[in-house]
Protein backbone atom coordinates (compact mmCIF):
# COMPACT_ATOMS: atom_id res chain seq x y z
CA UNK A 1 0.00 0.00 0.00
CA UNK A 2 2.83 2.33 0.56
CA UNK A 3 3.95 2.00 -2.43
CA UNK A 4 0.55 3.17 -4.13
CA UNK A 5 0.33 5.99 -1.69
CA UNK A 6 3.90 6.88 -2.89
CA UNK A 7 3.01 6.74 -6.65
CA UNK A 8 -0.53 9.31 -5.95
CA UNK A 9 2.39 11.99 -4.22
CA UNK A 10 4.38 11.45 -8.02
CA UNK A 11 0.91 11.86 -9.57
CA UNK A 12 0.34 14.95 -7.84
CA UNK A 13 3.12 16.22 -8.92
CA UNK A 14 2.92 15.26 -12.71
CA UNK A 15 -0.47 16.85 -12.61
CA UNK A 16 1.26 20.22 -10.92
CA UNK A 17 3.58 19.59 -14.01
CA UNK A 18 0.32 19.61 -16.58
CA UNK A 19 -1.69 22.39 -14.73
CA UNK A 20 1.75 25.23 -14.54
CA UNK A 21 3.23 23.49 -17.75
CA UNK A 22 6.89 23.11 -16.13
CA UNK A 23 9.14 20.19 -16.18
CA UNK A 24 10.44 20.72 -12.72
CA UNK A 25 8.08 19.31 -10.83
CA UNK A 26 8.75 15.66 -13.17
CA UNK A 27 11.84 15.53 -11.64
CA UNK A 28 11.14 15.18 -7.89
CA UNK A 29 8.61 12.86 -9.02
CA UNK A 30 11.02 10.53 -9.61
CA UNK A 31 11.78 10.59 -6.85
CA UNK A 32 8.46 9.15 -5.48
CA UNK A 33 8.40 6.79 -8.46
CA UNK A 34 11.72 5.39 -7.38
CA UNK A 35 11.01 5.21 -3.80
CA UNK A 36 7.76 3.71 -5.18
CA UNK A 37 9.05 0.77 -6.83
CA UNK A 38 11.84 0.16 -4.11
CA UNK A 39 8.62 -0.42 -1.40
CA UNK A 40 6.53 -2.43 -4.05
CA UNK A 41 9.57 -4.85 -5.07
CA UNK A 42 10.52 -5.15 -1.05
CA UNK A 43 6.16 -6.42 -0.97
CA UNK A 44 7.31 -8.96 -3.14
CA UNK A 45 9.83 -10.28 -1.14
CA UNK A 46 7.36 -11.05 1.52
CA UNK A 47 5.58 -13.63 -0.95
CA UNK A 48 8.46 -15.75 -1.68
CA UNK A 49 7.91 -17.80 1.52
CA UNK A 50 4.35 -19.30 0.72
CA UNK A 51 4.96 -19.35 -3.41
CA UNK A 52 8.96 -21.05 -2.84
CA UNK A 53 7.25 -24.45 -1.82
CA UNK A 54 4.70 -24.79 -4.96
CA UNK A 55 6.14 -22.72 -7.81
CA UNK A 56 10.20 -22.92 -6.56
CA UNK A 57 11.85 -21.67 -9.85
CA UNK A 58 9.36 -18.62 -10.46
CA UNK A 59 9.14 -17.82 -7.05
CA UNK A 60 13.27 -17.52 -6.65
CA UNK A 61 13.59 -15.98 -10.01
CA UNK A 62 11.09 -13.52 -8.88
CA UNK A 63 12.97 -12.89 -5.87
CA UNK A 64 16.45 -12.46 -8.41
CA UNK A 65 14.50 -9.63 -10.34
CA UNK A 66 12.84 -8.49 -7.07
CA UNK A 67 16.10 -7.44 -5.11
CA UNK A 68 17.93 -6.13 -8.73
CA UNK A 69 14.81 -3.86 -9.17
CA UNK A 70 14.87 -2.82 -5.61
CA UNK A 71 18.72 -2.30 -5.84
CA UNK A 72 17.78 0.07 -9.22
CA UNK A 73 15.14 2.30 -7.97
CA UNK A 74 16.83 3.00 -4.40
CA UNK A 75 20.06 4.44 -6.38
CA UNK A 76 17.14 5.71 -8.44
CA UNK A 77 16.27 7.76 -6.21
CA UNK A 78 19.34 8.84 -4.44
CA UNK A 79 20.32 9.96 -7.90
CA UNK A 80 17.40 12.01 -8.67
CA UNK A 81 17.12 13.92 -5.21
CA UNK A 82 21.21 14.42 -5.77
CA UNK A 83 20.28 16.00 -8.79
CA UNK A 84 17.41 17.81 -7.89
CA UNK A 85 18.99 19.00 -4.75
CA UNK A 86 21.66 20.77 -7.34
CA UNK A 87 25.11 18.58 -5.60
CA UNK A 88 27.41 18.23 -8.49
CA UNK A 89 26.85 13.79 -8.99
CA UNK A 90 28.43 13.60 -12.54
CA UNK A 91 26.03 13.86 -16.01
CA UNK A 92 22.31 12.48 -14.63
CA UNK A 93 21.59 11.34 -18.54
CA UNK A 94 24.43 9.21 -17.99
CA UNK A 95 23.53 7.46 -15.02
CA UNK A 96 19.67 7.19 -16.32
CA UNK A 97 20.85 4.71 -18.82
CA UNK A 98 21.93 2.56 -16.31
CA UNK A 99 18.75 2.43 -14.82
CA UNK A 100 16.64 1.32 -17.67
CA UNK A 101 17.68 -2.53 -17.51
CA UNK A 102 17.02 -2.90 -14.17
CA UNK A 103 14.00 -1.07 -14.08
CA UNK A 104 12.68 -3.45 -16.58
CA UNK A 105 14.22 -6.14 -14.69
CA UNK A 106 12.51 -5.19 -11.29
CA UNK A 107 9.02 -3.72 -12.45
CA UNK A 108 8.50 -6.22 -15.17
CA UNK A 109 9.95 -9.47 -14.97
CA UNK A 110 9.55 -9.57 -10.84
CA UNK A 111 6.06 -8.79 -10.46
CA UNK A 112 5.03 -11.35 -13.77
CA UNK A 113 7.41 -13.69 -12.03
CA UNK A 114 5.66 -13.50 -8.78
CA UNK A 115 1.85 -12.99 -10.81
CA UNK A 116 2.67 -16.34 -12.47
CA UNK A 117 3.55 -18.09 -9.31
CA UNK A 118 0.54 -16.46 -7.51
CA UNK A 119 -1.98 -17.83 -10.63
CA UNK A 120 -0.42 -21.40 -10.46
CA UNK A 121 -0.43 -21.92 -6.81
CA UNK A 122 -3.49 -21.54 -4.36
CA UNK A 123 -1.64 -19.51 -2.20
CA UNK A 124 -3.08 -16.85 -2.72
CA UNK A 125 -6.11 -15.75 -4.59
CA UNK A 126 -6.46 -15.21 -8.33
CA UNK A 127 -7.56 -11.33 -7.75
CA UNK A 128 -3.92 -11.12 -6.46
CA UNK A 129 -2.54 -12.86 -9.08
CA UNK A 130 -3.90 -10.91 -11.72
CA UNK A 131 -3.53 -7.57 -9.96
CA UNK A 132 0.34 -8.89 -9.84
CA UNK A 133 0.41 -8.42 -13.65
CA UNK A 134 -0.72 -4.99 -14.11
CA UNK A 135 2.09 -2.85 -13.27
CA UNK A 136 4.36 -4.93 -15.47
CA UNK A 137 1.69 -4.25 -18.11
CA UNK A 138 1.81 -0.52 -17.26
CA UNK A 139 5.03 -0.34 -17.50
CA UNK A 140 5.24 -1.92 -20.70
CA UNK A 141 2.81 0.59 -22.39
CA UNK A 142 4.89 3.41 -21.12
CA UNK A 143 8.00 2.01 -22.73
CA UNK A 144 6.23 1.70 -25.90
CA UNK A 145 4.25 4.82 -26.06
CA UNK A 146 8.03 6.40 -25.69
CA UNK A 147 8.84 4.58 -28.42
CA UNK A 148 6.09 5.62 -30.61
CA UNK A 149 6.77 8.81 -30.16
CA UNK A 150 3.79 9.68 -27.54
CA UNK A 151 5.60 11.77 -24.78
CA UNK A 152 1.86 13.39 -23.58
CA UNK A 153 2.16 14.62 -19.92
CA UNK A 154 -1.43 13.34 -19.71
CA UNK A 155 -0.49 9.90 -20.62
CA UNK A 156 2.41 9.59 -18.14
CA UNK A 157 -0.09 10.72 -15.44
CA UNK A 158 -3.12 7.89 -16.44
CA UNK A 159 0.17 5.37 -15.93
CA UNK A 160 1.27 6.61 -12.81
CA UNK A 161 -2.43 6.65 -11.78
CA UNK A 162 -3.04 2.94 -12.81
CA UNK A 163 0.16 1.97 -10.91
CA UNK A 164 -0.85 3.74 -7.96
CA UNK A 165 -4.13 2.29 -7.86
CA UNK A 166 -3.07 -1.19 -9.18
CA UNK A 167 -0.28 -0.93 -5.91
CA UNK A 168 -3.41 -0.04 -3.25
CA UNK A 169 -5.38 -2.74 -4.65
CA UNK A 170 -2.78 -5.51 -4.11
CA UNK A 171 -1.55 -4.24 -0.35
CA UNK A 172 -6.03 -4.28 0.30
CA UNK A 173 -6.21 -7.93 -1.42
CA UNK A 174 -3.14 -9.42 0.60
CA UNK A 175 -4.13 -7.54 4.29
CA UNK A 176 -7.59 -9.01 3.35
CA UNK A 177 -5.89 -12.50 2.65
CA UNK A 178 -4.33 -12.02 5.88
CA UNK A 179 -6.73 -10.80 8.51
CA UNK A 180 -8.90 -14.04 9.89
CA UNK A 181 -12.57 -14.34 9.03
CA UNK A 182 -14.21 -13.45 12.75
CA UNK A 183 -17.23 -15.57 11.22
CA UNK A 184 -17.70 -18.99 11.35
CA UNK A 185 -19.56 -20.95 9.29
CA UNK A 186 -23.11 -22.45 11.31
CA UNK A 187 -23.75 -25.80 11.50
CA UNK A 188 -26.42 -28.03 10.04
CA UNK A 189 -28.43 -28.08 13.47
CA UNK A 190 -27.64 -24.50 14.40
CA UNK A 191 -29.02 -23.22 10.90
CA UNK A 192 -32.37 -25.34 11.21
CA UNK A 193 -32.96 -23.94 14.90
CA UNK A 194 -31.52 -20.44 14.18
Amino acid sequence: MVGGLLMIVDASFVAASIVTATEGFLSVGQAFVGAAWTVALLGLLGLYPGLADRSRWLARAGVVFAIIGVVIFAVMTVTVLVYYAGIPAGEYDAVSVFFIPGVFIGSVLGFVAFGIASLRTTIHSRTLGVLLLVPPILVVTNILRFVAGMEAATITLGIVVGDALAMLAIGYVLRAESEPTDRTEPTLTESRHG
